[in-house]
């Protein structure tokens, strides 16, 4: 057992003993600089205190090419925490349906799930991303069936969307979902979010070391994200959890979320 480990366990009590919370809080800083992959340190009010908690001269964010193939494990097949958006998803598709894929990365839901959900040949899909993450999932559209699938770097290309889809990727921006629709002025027929750090406590906001890069990283209270949704007029139909993905900060009381949740709502 690393230092990372020992910390994630011992951490949130140890912090209390005077003097030992120190040290191995300490430790811990200093194992984080190396970048493993999903650790998380720190709780911060916004994203710029996050991102300025980051030593210099460290890669944040996903716009870089070296976060091109995170996720190209993801592609082949579904995944456990992909099971509930697959079930709604599998009622809505037809040939006017537009899904916008919010931080749709390389097209990697689009890619997983062709296999399991048919594609209905008028149905277009737009991944928004990153520059350097779009580019690459343009390249990839040359090598894989993608003939409903287009890219783009803005947000307000979700005008026109039926279906708005945020897959574990609104946590990585500061502008909440539900702010986000009503600022583009298009509030579509269906939302779904899924893999959301979500929990009862104060909202906040960590660091995240992907592996490759660290990223301001937003926790959500539970309570205000729904409450955001329905005052624009939406419905909660469904919400599940997801225990493929868990967030433990070190060092912090009630800091902590076992499970990751999703939600579809409508109007």
């Amino acid at each position: 057992m690393g230092i990372l480990d020992l910390a994630d366990r011992v951490g949130r009590n140890a912090w209390r003993v005077p003097g030992l919370g120190a040290v191995l809080e300490r430790d811990y800083e200093r194992s984080f600089l190396r970048r493993p992959p999903n650790r998380f340190r720190g709780v911060y009010r916004s994203f710029a205190e996050a991102e300025a908690s980051i030593p210099a001269g460290q890669r944040v964010g996903y716009d870089h090419d070296e976060m091109q193939g995170m996720y190209r494990h993801r592609m082949e097949k579904a995944n456990q925490s992909d099971y509930a958006v697959l079930f709604w998803l599998k009622g809505l598709l037809d040939d006017r349906t537009v899904v916008f894929d919010f931080g749709g990365h390389v097209g990697v839901a689009y890619h997983a799930w062709r296999r399991y959900l048919a594609y209905p040949a008028g149905m277009r899909w737009i991944c928004q991303d990153v520059p350097a993450i779009t580019r690459e999932g343009e390249a990839l559209t040359r090598e894989r069936p993608s003939e409903h699938l287009s890219f783009t770097g803005d947000v307000a290309d979700a005008r026109g969307c039926t279906i708005f889809l945020a897959a574990g990727a609104l946590q990585y921006v500061e502008e909440d979902g539900a702010a986000m629709l009503r600022r583009i002025g298009h509030l579509p027929a269906h939302v779904i979010l899924n893999k959301m750090p979500v929990y009862d406590g104060e909202p906040f906001v960590t660091v995240q070391s992907t592996g490759r890069a660290f990223h301001p990283y937003q926790i959500y209270n539970r309570e205000q994200l729904v409450a955001g949704y329905t005052a624009l007029g939406y419905r909660l139909v469904d919400d599940w959890q997801n225990r493929e993905q868990s967030c433990h900060v070190p060092f912090t009381r009630d800091k902590h979320i076992d499970a990751y949740s999703g939600f579809y709502f409508t109007r």
